[in-house]
Order: structure tokens, then C-alpha cells, then sequence
């Protein structure tokens, strides 16, 4: 299942050590926990772009799944 649209069109990301917060709104949020510390998470269109601290990226096209380039 793709993201909701709400999420990358309110497009705030907070990182917390191996967990990636995505905000639909001020107060809601979901969670990833990629397991691996990460170092940045952007939006690029419905895909989220998560780098992680050994360099992989990961893109993830829905809270469960992403390829790692």
C-alpha cells in the first residue's frame, strides 16, 4: 500500500537515532524503525528517501516496504 498523500504533503521528518517520525499534521505521526542508525530522510514525490549511517539509502515506497540502493 502507497502512502497516504497526507503525509509527504505535510513533508516534516524527525530523525531519533534508528527511527524515522513522518507527520500528517502537527500533533499526528507514524514510525520506522530501519534497525541502523540513520543521517537524513526526505520526501522525493510519494517515495522516502532514508540514508542510513553506513551510506545505504533506503526508499521507501510505503511504511513496510523500500528497496536499498
Amino acid at each position: 500500500m502507497a502512502w497516504d498523500p497526507k503525509y509527504p504533503a505535510f513533508g516534516v521528518i524527525k530523525i531519533q537515532g534508528d527511527k524515522v517520525l513522518l507527520y500528517s499534521s502537527r500533533d499526528n505521526y507514524t514510525s520506522i524503525s530501519s534497525g541502523k542508525p540513520v543521517t537524513n530522510a526526505v520526501w522525493a514525490g510519494n517515495f522516502l528517501n532514508v540514508t542510513l549511517a553506513d551510506g545505504k539509502v533506503r526508499r521507501y515506497s510505503s511504511r513496510d516496504n523500500y528497496s536499498t540502493f
